[in-house]
Parts: C-alpha cells; structure tokens; sequence
C-alpha cells in the first residue's frame, strides 16, 4: 500500500464482460431467457485494478527531529536560576528518554523557579507536543518567542506543531521566519518542503529539498521525500534515483520503507522485474511491512504469477485484517484463475469492508450473471451505479440482466443511458436493437442496428458481428 507517511511525510485491469445478444441464422428472435452470453468485447470505460480502485500512492515520509535543541543561555546569577537550569537539562534528559508527562513536569518547575525562561518554555512545548497537545505546545512557543524571538529552532518546532494541526500556511510562514533567521539549518527548508507539498506546490517543494539536501547530502530522509513529490509529478527516473540515494545512505526499518517506495516507481514504469526485486528487498528488511507484501503482490500480479501475488496479498491480511481492500485484488486473481466462488467471496468480503465500491460491485455482478443468479447481479449493478452512475458497462450489463428476465422497459432505460453518456460507444445501440426486437419495435431495432453498424464497422474486434448483423438487417427490411 504506498508506503504510509511519518513525518510531518495497483497493475492489469480487471473487468467485467460486456454481453450481447444474439440472432438465429434465419433472423427469428430466439427467446430472451437463452440470449446473452459472454463475449470479448469490453467497454473502454470499465474497471481500473485495485492500484487505481483502493491504493493510496506512495508516501512513507519522516519528519526532522524534534528532540529538545538545549539553547546556548546567559549566566544568570543566584541559587534560584541555577537550580531552574538542573531543572531545565533534567527535562531534557527525561524527553530524550520518552518520559514525556515527567519532562515537563520538570520544565513547569524550571519556570516556577525562573520566569523569564523561553529555553524551558520551548523544551516544554515540544514535550506536549510529543504527546498531542498541540493547541498547548503552540501556546508554550509562542510564549518563548515573545521573550526570545532571534532562536530559529523555536520558529521551526512551531512550524511542525501547526502543520500537524492543519494550519499549514501559518507553518509556513514559521519555517520562512526560521530560514531567514539560520539559513545554513537544513530542517526547516525540509519541513517547508512537505508544506508546500501539502498545499501541491510541488514545484516550490522540490527546490526545499533539494535546498535541504545541499546543506546536508547525506539525509536519507530527504532524498525518500524529495523522490516522492519527483513521483507525484510524473518524473519517474528521477525519483527512483533519490530512492535509491536513500537506500546507499541508510539500512535496516527505514530502508524497507524506502524499498517499499522504490518499488511502487519501478512498478509505475513498468520495470515489473525491478519491483519484485525491491518489494523483496523490503520485506526481507522488514518482514511484518504490509506494504512492502502488497507492492510485491502487484508487482507479482502484473507479471502473471498467480500463486505469488495471491500468496503475498493473503500475508497482507494476516499481518493487518483491517485492509479489507485487499480482499478485491485476491478476488481479481481468483477469478482469473477461474475460480468463481471464491472470487464471489473475496468481493463480498470487499463490500463488508467498503460497500461503495463501485469496480466490486460490477466485478461481483458479472460473476453471479455468469453463474445465473441474474436477480442477485441485479442488485450488485444498481449498488455500482450508485458508486458511479457514469460506468458505461455497468448500465449496459444490468440492461442485459434486466432483458434476460423480460424487464424490457426497465432494460431500454439502462441501454439509452449507456448511449447518452458514451454515444461513440456501439454496445449499446446493438443492446438496445435487441431490446426493440424483444417489443417486436421493427422500426426502432433497424436504427438500432444501424447505429451499431455505423459506429463498430471501423473496430476489428467487431468485424464479425457487424457481419452477422448486417445480415440480420438485409431480412428486417425486407
């Protein structure tokens, strides 16, 4: 699944079959009840695969540190001061260990002893902050400021606290301020990198990152981040060159996580090979990484390994059952592999976990017309037109469902739709010929068929049945 954010920081088309209806050799309508079966003719407009359906894009990210920064202090004469910095580097030792509420515990009575104290009021700050008290470590940096407002580490932790709670323009203008205040420091340029992404400028946060990695080349952090936004605008090369810059600087958990992103690149650009590689090289850093199990499951399933990909999205749901969206690309595979009652399974258990989904619903509504529960794929095509009531297919296949059980009206209405919102689309003109046809509509059939003529003559794929219809045309308007 893309790799997941932390700082601030799918592949074939899966698709249901479109039906037809047919003729008898000397042009009688056969009975509506044997008409349709499945053919190889899709709609252009069908499914995506569950990379497209379900998956986020790639975006494992980390934020720079917010360890407590111990500001250089003036000497300050008396007992109380002195005892107010113990205090203060008691705190700092004890957030450095994730005592938290202890830390500033410690900071609180650093300032009882000591006013005029924004060092602890900062440290202070960024333990709430460590602990999701956002609105009150805001409070304790703005206090610090007020006293103290040259300190660049202070305008930047304030920038990390107000982008985590959404307020990212205001982030912004902090890490400005602290840029201009220490523009040698690479943090901020890196954290208004991912709050610029935020708000899509890509462009501006490239040129932040790669600021941040003039300043300091060896942050593997950066590189990861910097890659990402490279993807998201399209630059494939260059973004698998900084995760692989990521990969030489740094090993162990974050590594997998960056061989998580170089295998979701590899795989976008089509270097199936590549991407089995790095989704292996993930695991094996990380072996309980979903991701890395999912990326390789597409990577394996773009390449026609069937065993593997169902193997590697199976472990998936072992390690995380809360990805139900998974459940669709194993009913994918299954039914690919022909095993229709466990891909009717798998979608089903899509649906529990997402009932809107719309690719499911047809996937699912195809498979039970297939098996003849025409009533049953009834229900699934108006639950996907409800997700998305422009899929071309899905009208039309619920119009041949609704044809095969004699709900000729019903069946008109879905075909016209699928006519109105794709009119180069000849599927539907030849579905409704045979809707018209079942009505015994003569006229309202040869336009049909006309239509479908017109439009399909030019495709290949239905050189044949333009033949056949051509034919049932010549004895129609005789």
């Amino acid at each position: 699944m893309p790799a997941r954010a932390a700082d601030s920081g799918k592949g074939d088309q899966g698709s249901p079959a479109v039906r037809w209806g047919r003729v008898n050799a000397r042009g009688c309508w056969v009975s509506v009840a044997g008409l349709f079966v499945l053919s190889g003719f899709l709609s252009s407009a069908l499914l995506q695969d569950g990379l497209a359906a379900h998956k986020k894009t790639p975006s494992h990210r980390h934020r720079s540190s917010s360890v407590p920064q111990i500001i250089p202090q003036k000497t300050r004469p008396g007992s109380q001061a002195g005892e107010a910095e113990g205090l203060y580097y008691a705190g700092v030792a004890l957030h450095a260990k994730g005592n938290y509420e202890q830390a500033v515990e410690k900071f609180r009575s650093a300032l009882q002893k000591r006013t005029d104290f924004p060092e602890a009021r900062h440290a202070m700050g960024l333990a709430l902050a460590a602990q999701g008290a956002l609105d009150e470590a805001i409070n304790e940096y703005r206090v610090a400021l007020n006293a103290q407002p040259e300190f660049a580490a202070i305008h930047n932790n304030l920038g990390v606290a107000l982008s985590e709670k959404g307020q990212v323009d205001e982030a912004i203008a902090a890490y400005r301020h602290a840029i201009r205040l220490q523009p040698g420091n690479a943090a901020p340029h890196h954290n208004l990198a991912l709050a610029l992404e935020a708000k899509e400028d890509l462009d501006g946060a490239v040129g932040e990152y790669r600021e941040s990695l003039r300043l300091q080349p060896d942050n593997a952090t950066a590189h990861n981040n910097l890659g990402l936004v490279l993807q998201k605008k399209g630059l494939l090369d260059e973004a698998i060159g900084e995760y692989r810059a990521a990969l030489r600087l740094q090993a162990g958990a974050s590594a997998a996580l960056y061989s998580v992103n170089l295998s979701a690149a590899l795989l976008a650009k089509g270097e199936i090979d590549g991407a089995i590689g790095a989704g292996r090289t993930a695991i094996r850093l990380q072996p309980d990484n979903g991701d890395a199990h999912y990326n390789l499951g597409l990577a394996l399933k773009a390449k026609g390994e069937v065993e593997g990909a169902l193997a590697a999205f199976r472990e998936v749901l072992k390690l995380d059952p809360g990805q139900g969206a998974v459940h669709y690309d194993v009913g994918q595979l299954l039914e690919r592999a022909g095993e229709s009652d466990g891909a009717i399974a798998e979608y089903r258990a899509m649906l529990a976990y997402r009932p809107t989904h719309g690719p499911a619903q047809e996937a699912l509504a195809v498979l039970l017309q297939k098996n003849g529960d025409v009533d049953g794929a009834i229900t699934a095509y108006r639950a996907a037109l409800q997700a998305a009531p422009k899929s071309i297919a899905a009208h039309n296949n619920l119009g041949v469902a609704l044809l095969t059980k004699g709900r000729v009206d019903e069946a008109l209405t879905a075909f016209r739709t699928a006519a109105d919102l794709q009119p180069a689309d000849p599927i539907a003109y030849y579905n409704l010929g045979e809707a018209f046809s079942a009505q015994q509509q003569r006229g309202a059939a040869i336009q049909s068929y006309r239509s479908y003529v017109k439009l399909a003559e030019a495709q290949p794929d239905h050189r044949e049945k333009v033949e056949a219809v051509r034919k049932q045309l010549a004895e129609l308007e005789r």
